[in-house]
């Protein structure tokens, strides 16, 4: 009892601001996640300034050294100082500008965190410039060296000892440096698969063995020869060709149809029963088959319609009285469209358990597919979600595109 009445009795500690120099490695931090994202960044930033060959170099998986050079526009003297300086952009101006913004980056914090995480350096040659420029930076974003560098039109950024400045973080990144270059690699094939017309290579080279190539594209402006520079011809062999052929107007109006009726009149709920279930894409969307008609569906939207609907067929509202069960499991209910309910509801005594919708970003199993795409066939309306957006789209019929 003592102790607990002087602990009490203890003043409390005072509110002090943390130093502006904590405060930026800190929320760096939380720019730069992960050595995929340090590459994403650095890489966009490149694509940004109009680079069509792009070369990345690591050394140890990453750990000791990240660095990109590229052949883009460069970078003017003038804007060396804002350069790594957070909130520095050459992209936006004011908040109204956001609705204009056509490139990757826009926020002006990547160089400027990862100066805060790591030791950076940029050398860098504008068309304007006679000579190239050699920068080195403090973890600030201060330019601390300034000095002619001969190298051809574009920029190179290095950073090395990533997440060194804060310890934990960077013993942590040190020990799962195999998962984090496994994401990195996954990221930028991405990248290497999009950017068409853009040649884009990666080495590796560990302590003072040579480099090993990760992945290279040639410039292409085919994305479909992108996938086989990543993957391999073998796999560019088996992928299948798909290509949407929405009705036509005049066949919308040869049947009475309006485009956005179009796919509710063709097929019927009584389809998803008959669905196989081809796989999962990207976490949140689920390919089906219906002989040879090919869909993908919103799995989050999908959930969260069927939710929707077991919470109209349970609940009946007659002028202001509620009549449904005395408690109801909402299960995956978006708790948006209920807010304005709820209160009418808890005065008619009524309890709720609202879980989590099925959301974007989760693995299911085909089981848990197959029983998403059955429940579509149980709704009256399963063609949009709640708030509008489409539950499922027609991909492509197979049968179309063998004769083409």
């Amino acid at each position: 009892m003592e102790r607990a009445e002087s602990s009490s009795t203890e003043p409390a500690k005072a509110i002090k601001p943390i130093d502006r120099k904590s405060v930026h490695q800190i929320c760096s931090g939380q720019v730069v996640l992960s050595l995929s994202t340090a590459v994403k960044e650095l890489v966009e930033n490149s694509l940004d300034a109009g680079a069509t060959n792009i070369d990345l170099k690591l050394k140890d998986y990453g750990v000791d050294l990240i660095e990109v050079s590229d052949n883009g526009c460069g970078v003017e003297e003038e804007n060396f100082e804002g350069l790594t300086l957070k909130h520095h952009t050459s992209k936006i101006q004011e908040f109204a500008d956001l609705t204009q913004v056509e490139t990757f980056g826009f926020r002006g914090e990547a160089l400027s965190s990862l100066c805060a995480l790591s030791d950076v350096t940029i050398s860098t040659c504008h068309a304007s410039a006679k000579v190239g420029t050699r920068l080195v930076f403090d973890h600030n974003g201060k330019i601390i060296q300034k000095a002619p560098y001969p190298r051809p039109r574009g920029t190179t950024v290095s950073v090395q000892q990533l997440f060194a400045t804060l310890p934990v973080r960077h013993k942590e990144f040190q020990r799962n440096i195999k998962k984090e270059y496994a994401k990195m690699v996954q990221v930028l094939q991405a990248y290497c698969i999009i950017s068409a017309g853009i040649r884009v290579s990666c080495t590796n080279q560990l302590g003072q063995g040579k480099r090993q190539p990760v992945v290279c594209t040639g410039g292409s402006p085919s994305i479909k020869e992108n996938i086989g520079c990543v993957f391999g011809q073998k796999q560019l062999q088996s992928l299948i060709p798909f290509v949407q052929l929405p009705p036509s107007d005049s066949v919308c109006e040869e049947y009475g149809l309006s485009c956005s009726d179009a796919l509710h009149n063709l097929f019927y709920k009584t389809m998803f029963a008959e669905m196989e279930i081809i796989g999962q894409f990207n976490l949140g969307f689920i390919i089906t088959k219906l002989n040879e008609d090919i869909f993908i569906v919103d799995q989050h939207a999908t959930d969260e319609k069927y939710n929707f609907e077991m919470l109209q067929q349970h609940t009946v509202l007659q002028g202001q009285r509620l009549i449904a069960p005395q408690t109801l499991n909402l299960t995956a209910v978006n708790e948006a469209i209920l807010i304005e309910n709820l209160e009418i509801f808890r005065k008619n005594g009524f309890d709720f358990v609202i879980d989590e919708n099925v959301m974007i970003g989760t693995a299911l199993n085909t089981s848990e597919m197959k029983k998403l795409v059955t429940h579509m066939g149980d709704m009256d309306h399963p063609w949009n979600c709640p708030h509008g957006r489409p539950t499922m789209r027609h991909i492509a019929n197979l049968g179309v595109i063998a004769q083409n």
